[in-house]
């Protein structure tokens, strides 16, 4: 048993480790977002998942909201809202009626429809890194989410002959590359929906790809190799 107990942590230590899939969200003025959209801006990335009809979260909110307003250079903030205890669909007039009750002007509050952040029970929280794009905290404390999140804003740093140094641009259908680090980079071109439109492997021996038959647009670029992870906005024109 005492075996399995060890199996069992460190796989879930790994599973936090790990580089988390995309997820898009979009909140009811129509603003679609998406995990590496937001990590995209190099800011540390917390979901708050709430219910409106959870005491326990609206005694917490307004202390969110003026969290995330203290600290939005360095770490976006969103609001996943679900109905704890109830299976009725939450409506955007109460996200509309939460965000103005509890200053939510700076924390991106969507209706979580399909429960993706939920489970057993709110408030939860989730961090991700933007380092990396790995999912670095889940739980219920939120001091324990905000100290994860600082700290992972504060570990993004630039290095050199790295993917943050890397510079890239898009001209006349070619989605061009400079500064190519050593060695191999796969590179993921996604729609906002979350769609995979591209891939394919950089090296320092080619650096122009074209990109002239997608939908003008902005798409998100997903670039990895054996060193770091990042992901940065294009836009195809």
């Amino acid at each position: 048993m005492k075996h399995l107990y060890l199996a069992f942590i460190l796989v879930f230590s790994l599973s936090l480790s790990a580089q988390v899939s995309n997820h898009a969200v979009r909140d009811c003025m129509g603003n679609s977002n998406s995990i590496y959209q937001a990590l995209g801006t190099g800011k540390a990335l917390i979901v708050t998942s709430n219910g409106f009809d959870c005491s326990i979260c609206v005694s917490k909110a307004g202390s969110w909201g003026n969290w995330a307003t203290a600290n939005k250079a360095s770490v976006n903030v969103w609001g996943a809202m679900t109905l704890t205890y109830s299976n009725a669909i939450p409506t955007c007039s109460q996200a509309l009626n939460w965000v103005n009750s509890h200053g939510w002007s700076d924390i991106y509050t969507f209706i979580d429809s399909s429960e993706y952040f939920f489970e057993a029970g709110t408030p939860r929280y989730l961090v991700y890194s933007p380092v990396d794009s790995s999912l670095i905290y889940t739980g219920g404390s939120e001091s324990q989410a905000r100290n994860a999140a600082l700290n992972a804003a504060a570990s993004v740093t630039i290095k050199e002959n790295s993917l943050e140094t890397m510079q890239y641009f898009y001209q006349n259908g070619l989605l061009s590359f400079r500064k190519v680090p050593a060695g191999n980079t796969l590179v993921e071109i996604y729609n906002l929906a979350g769609k995979k439109e591209r891939t394919f492997t950089l090296r320092k021996d080619r650096r122009d790809y074209p990109l002239s038959d997608l939908p003008k647009g902005i798409y998100l670029m997903r670039m990895t190799n054996e060193q770091s992870a990042i992901t940065r906005k294009i836009v195809v024109s």
